[in-house]
């Protein structure tokens, strides 16, 4: 149900509102599982010295936490991104986009805690977001490379005249307070010392820098972890994950009210029209209610229909 650049299937079994029921820990399917199982990191993914380049009006970068908590949320992605894709693609939430599919870990302790994939489009993403090293390590103190990750992206990446890119981390604990200046060098980051990564990044893309934050290791969120990133990001702009495998749709909803195409109550009537039950409706609802409060109020023209897409895809396999 990808839609016409996006051929291939959502795989079901991350789709149902349940938790941990199938596959893997985060009721993942069997499919993503055999897809992930590089132990070494493809040379197209390293960061060192690339420059990360879109040509499109609306980039989306998707940062993914893959120490131990965070690791099944790639399989989760990947088992519906045909979902994503097609659902910007049918109903018109951006124009013009393209994605990249980064990866971030602990610089202290982990061997790729850097992973950078290019950007693509249709099922092309496929490759690159199977190149993605689930390394499942991570630190011991409550901190991840996030703000590695935020410089990185600040100082090397490229978007046209005009474009609006969209960036979303997906995490569950802090960063570390600052970059590390060994650590940037090492992978080719030109360094200057007084930068607040994520401060400067969210200017570079017009604000739009988002955390979905998870539930820290998997079990109940954390005033201090989530306080710390109310402070770097704004609160609106940290979004919590109370259903895992709600990742997909609280994305969509954050693409469709930040590029002005819907409000949260014509989103929730796309999640509807997909097959969501009411349960994850108001879960989702309840996580983008901030955001939606901080946003210009958007008219959304025309009425908000199911396209036969829709209809074939919600035949096929509800709850996506």
């Amino acid at each position: 149900m990808g839609g016409s650049s996006y051929d291939r299937d959502v795989y079901e079994e991350s789709s149902s509102s349940s938790w941990g029921s199938s596959y893997g820990g985060f009721g993942t399917s069997s499919e993503s599982a055999k897809k992930f199982t590089s132990t070494s990191l493809d040379s197209s993914m390293k960061p060192n010295g690339k420059i990360l380049k879109s040509k499109t009006k609306s980039p989306i970068i998707i940062v993914l936490d893959v120490t131990g908590s965070n690791i099944d949320f790639a399989r989760v992605v990947y088992d519906k991104l045909p979902m994503f894709y097609g659902q910007i693609e049918q109903k018109g939430y951006l124009k013009d986009f393209d994605i990249s599919f980064c990866a971030v870990g602990d610089a202290y302790h982990d061997d790729y805690p850097l992973q950078i994939g290019d950007f693509a489009k249709g099922i092309e993403l496929d490759s690159w977001l199977e190149k993605v090293v689930l390394e499942g390590g991570g630190g011991a103190f409550g901190e991840e490379s996030y703000e590695l990750a935020a410089y990185y992206l600040l100082k090397n990446t490229e978007f046209e005249k005009g474009a609006r890119p969209i960036i979303f981390f997906i995490g569950d604990e802090k960063p570390y307070p600052t970059v590390n200046r060994y650590q940037a060098e090492n992978f080719d980051i030109e360094f200057f010392q007084d930068v607040e990564p994520f401060g400067e990044l969210r200017k570079k893309v017009h604000d739009n820098v988002f955390l979905l934050l998870n539930k820290a290791c998997g079990k109940y969120f954390k005033d201090d972890i989530t306080s710390c990133w109310e402070k770097l990001l704004a609160p609106e702009h940290v979004i919590k994950i109370n259903e895992e495998k709600a990742i997909i749709d609280l994305m969509l909803g954050v693409i469709s009210m930040v590029s002005s195409s819907r409000t949260l109550d014509a989103y929730k009537i796309d999640m509807l029209d997909r097959g969501q039950t009411q349960a994850r409706i108001e879960g989702v609802s309840k996580s983008l209610k901030g955001l939606s409060t901080a946003l210009v109020p958007v008219k959304v023209s025309g009425a908000i229909t199911k396209t036969s897409s829709d209809k074939k895809s919600t035949q096929k396999g509800k709850r996506l």
